[in-house]
C-alpha cells in the first residue's frame, strides 16, 4: 500500500470548483472524493467505471464500447461539466475506448472543462487501483486482488489528446514530494482555448493579471523585502500567499520561492460564514483545504486581517502560527481608515522588487481594528523584526509588519 497526495486534485477543489460545480466522477465511491466535492456544494455525478473494466475485460473493442455506452448514466444534456476525474482509469483503456468515452459525454462538455488523469511511468500494476482517501487528497493507493491483469496501454500526453480529440494540455504534475514517483498527473483542458489560468502543482495559480497595468499602482513594501529574504533563490523554501488567487500574476514570487502555496482565506471563510459555521471552525476548514506542510517559512497575509476583529484575527494567526518552522516569518498590512474596502486587494510582486497594489473603494463595513498593538499582542511567540509605512496613491495610509516566529531554546 502506498500513499499518493494529489496536487493536482487539491489544485481543482482549491482553484476551479466552486460552489455549484458539476463533477464527473469516474471513479467508484471508495475513492473518498465525494466529501470535499459535498461541502462545496458541488453537483457530483459518480460512474463506477473500473467496475466496467473489469466486468469487460474479456470482451473485443467493439462490444467493450457497446458496453460502456449503456453502462454510462444518462444526464438531461443541460448539464454542463465543470470538472471530469478519471483517475488512473486510462492506463487500462484502449484508444478507442477512450475516444468512446469522450464521444459520450461530448454533450456535457463546455468550453475549459477539465479533465484530470493520472498515468503510471514505471511498472504497469495488474488494475486500476484503489484510492483510499486519508485525509485532504492525500491517499492509499492499493493494488486490485484480481489474478489475471488487465491489458494496460502507456500514453504521452500528446497522445492521449490526439485520442481525446478537442482537449489541449493544460498542466503536467511531476515527482512532488509526498507523490508516487510512478505516477505523472495531467489535465487537459476541452475546446483548445488558452487558459487564463495554470492549475501548478503547489495549487499556486499563474495567471496572467485580470487587471490592466494602469489599475496596478506599485508601492515599495519595506518590511516585505525583509520577509522575502527568508525565502528568496532557495529550492527548498516554503511560502504561502493567502492573498486572492483569480486575476493575479504570481510569476515573479514563484520565481523568488522553492515552493509556493496559494489559498484565497478570505473568500473561504466567507462561503464558510455564508454556511453560518462557526468561525474558528471555518479557518480549520480554510487550513483543511489548503493541504499545507508544516514548516513553512513565510506566510504573506497581505491586507486580511483588516476585515475582522481583534478575536478573529487571533483564531486566524494561532492557527497560522502552527504550520511556521522556528525563525519563519508571518507579514501583513494594517490600513489606517475608518470604512473597509468592499473586499481584499489585490496584491502582486513586481520583477523591479515593488508590489503592485489594487484596494477596492470603500464600502460601508467599519474597520474592526482598534490598534496595531492589539494585533501584535495577538501573536504573542513571535517578534516584530521589521516595520514600514506609507500610503496607497488614491488609497488609505498603511503600517506593514513582519513578524518572526521566535526559536524555542531545545
Amino acid at each position: 500500500m502506498l500513499q499518493h497526495h494529489s496536487f493536482g486534485i487539491a489544485a481543482l477543489v482549491d482553484e476551479v470548483i466552486q460552489p455549484g460545480s458539476k463533477v464527473l466522477d469516474l471513479g467508484c465511491l471508495s475513492f473518498g472524493t465525494t466529501q470535499p466535492l459535498l461541502e462545496r456544494s458541488c453537483q457530483t455525478f459518480i460512474e463506477d467505471l473500473r467496475s466496467l473494466l473489469l466486468d469487460t475485460a474479456n470482451l473485443d473493442k467493439e462490444n467493450r464500447a457497446v458496453q460502456l455506452s449503456e453502462y454510462l448514466t444518462k444526464k438531461p444534456q443541460r448539464i454542463k461539466l465543470d470538472v471530469v476525474l478519471c483517475w488512473d482509469l486510462f492506463n487500462f483503456m484502449e484508444p478507442e475506448l477512450i475516444t468512446k468515452l469522450i464521444e459520450e459525454i461530448r454533450p456535457h462538455l463546455k468550453p475549459r472543462t477539465i479533465f484530470h488523469t493520472m498515468l503510471y511511468t514505471g511498472t504497469m500494476p495488474k488494475g486500476p487501483a484503489d484510492f483510499k482517501r486519508l485525509s485532504g487528497f492525500t491517499f492509499n493507493t492499493e493494488p486490485l486482488g484480481q489474478e489475471e491483469p488487465l491489458p494496460t496501454y502507456r500514453y504521452s500526453s500528446l497522445n492521449l489528446m490526439k485520442t481525446m480529440g478537442n482537449f489541449s494540455l493544460r498542466s503536467s504534475l511531476l515527482q512532488r514530494e509526498g507523490m508516487r514517483k510512478d505516477l505523472i498527473e495531467l489535465m487537459f483542458e476541452y475546446g483548445n482555448v488558452k487558459s487564463p489560468t495554470s492549475v501548478m502543482a503547489s495549487g499556486s495559480s499563474a495567471a496572467v493579471s485580470a487587471f490592466q497595468k494602469n489599475r496596478l499602482t506599485d508601492i515599495p513594501l519595506t518590511a516585505l523585502n525583509t520577509a522575502l529574504t527568508h525565502v528568496k533563490r532557495s529550492p527548498v523554501s516554503k511560502a504561502l500567499d493567502i492573498g486572492q488567487k483569480a486575476g493575479r500574476n504570481m510569476e515573479h514570487l514563484q520565481r523568488e520561492v522553492g515552493e509556493l502555496f496559494i489559498s484565497d482565506f478570505y473568500s473561504s471563510l466567507a462561503w464558510q460564514a455564508s454556511r453560518k459555521v462557526p468561525f474558528e471552525e471555518a479557518v480549520q476548514a480554510a487550513l483543511r483545504q489548503a493541504t499545507l506542510p508544516k514548516d513553512l517559512d513565510c506566510i504573506l497575509l497581505w491586507d486580511l486581517l483588516n476585515f475582522f476583529s481583534i478575536e478573529q484575527i487571533q483564531s486566524i494567526t494561532m492557527a497560522l502560527y502552527q504550520y511556521l518552522s522556528d525563525g519563519s516569518v508571518m507579514h501583513f498590512l494594517l490600513f489606517k481608515q475608518n470604512k473597509l474596502p468592499v473586499k481584499c486587494g489585490v496584491f502582486e510582486i513586481q520583477k523591479s522588487g515593488q508590489v503592485g497594489t489594487y484596494i477596492h473603494p470603500s464600502g460601508s463595513k467599519q474597520i474592526q481594528l482598534r490598534t496595531i498593538t492589539d494585533v501584535v499582542k495577538s501573536l504573542p511567540e513571535m517578534k516584530v523584526l521589521s516595520q514600514g509605512t506609507g500610503r496607497i496613491p488614491n488609497g488609505p495610509f498603511y503600517h506593514e509588519i513582519t513578524m518572526q516566529k521566535v526559536v524555542k531554546d531545545k
